[in-house]
């Protein structure tokens, strides 16, 4: 029964952003005189990050529930988590996935501090599915970019990734840094915007995901991937980011993870 309400809300995030997309094409058909009530009828569509929200709160009481009549004492919430194993781990499915849409996928570079590194409270399969999603946005870029290349100045194989871990006093940062084609004004508009894709063409699941088995989305064109990461790091007071390099070409994807155990989140 669980997993079946598990897997009911986790195919409504794909109902939901069809919807979405459908209303606004939708809108500029209608009749300007009908545009408004529309738009009033429509305002989950307009505004659906409380729709969302709900649904991955009930998906996170699922797990929460599974995971304690399993016998672990934390239930979903994750204390002790090998960040660098989770950081490996969705690497490995990013470029699994990159692979089979694009034709290849570039390599990735871990990089973390030195010494002892206390990871924070964290929903794993959570903090998983966002690293997949901004590593797999830096592997689409940067091929895009290598794709761009003179055919006599191409390199055999696109630039690396670089996936640094990190923490400060508050928040584990990790940085997802690519030498791809960069944000430019209608990428940046859309990277948050639920429904909203620069993205044409939709990528297919593989069979080796793991990430969209708790929140299903497709990995292009729909654009709810860094909308839904986002929320989910926002729950806990942590957050997604994205920012042009300065001093050379590409992205950087910044997650924070917030250490404090008692923050309540007011999304």
């Amino acid at each position: 029964m669980v997993d079946d309400i598990m897997t009911r809300h986790g195919a409504s995030v794909d109902t939901f952003a069809d919807a979405a997309i459908a209303s606004r094409n939708m809108e500029f058909q209608i009749p300007q005189i009908l545009r408004k009530q529309f738009r009033t009828d429509a305002t989950i569509l307009q505004n659906p990050e409380p729709f969302l929200h709900s649904r991955l709160l009930i998906q996170l009481i699922c797990e929460h529930y599974v995971s304690l009549n399993k016998g672990k004492p934390t239930g979903a919430v994750s204390i002790d988590a090998d960040i660098l194993d989770i950081v490996d781990d969705a690497t490995t499915e990013a470029k699994h996935v990159a692979d089979a849409n694009l034709g290849i996928a570039p390599e990735v570079q871990i990089r973390s501090a030195d010494g002892p590194f206390v990871p924070p409270p964290i929903i794993r399969s959570w903090l998983h599915h966002a690293i997949v999603e901004v590593t797999k946005n830096a592997m689409m870029s940067t091929v895009e970019k290598w794709d761009e290349q003179p055919l006599h100045q191409k390199q055999s194989l696109p630039s690396n990734i670089l996936i640094d871990v990190s923490r400060d006093t508050d928040f584990m940062s990790i940085r997802v840094v690519d030498s791809g084609i960069g944000l430019n004004a209608d990428r940046s508009d859309k990277a948050f915007q639920f429904a909203a894709s620069s993205t044409q063409k939709r990528w297919d699941r593989i069979d080796e995901q793991q990430s969209y088995a708790a929140v299903r989305q497709p990995l292009g064109s729909l654009g709810v991937g860094l909308s839904l990461s986002n929320l989910m790091m926002k729950c806990f007071g942590g957050s997604v980011s994205l920012h042009n390099n300065q001093s050379e070409t590409g992205c950087t994807a910044t997650l924070r993870v917030n250490y404090n155990d008692d923050y309540k989140a007011l999304n």
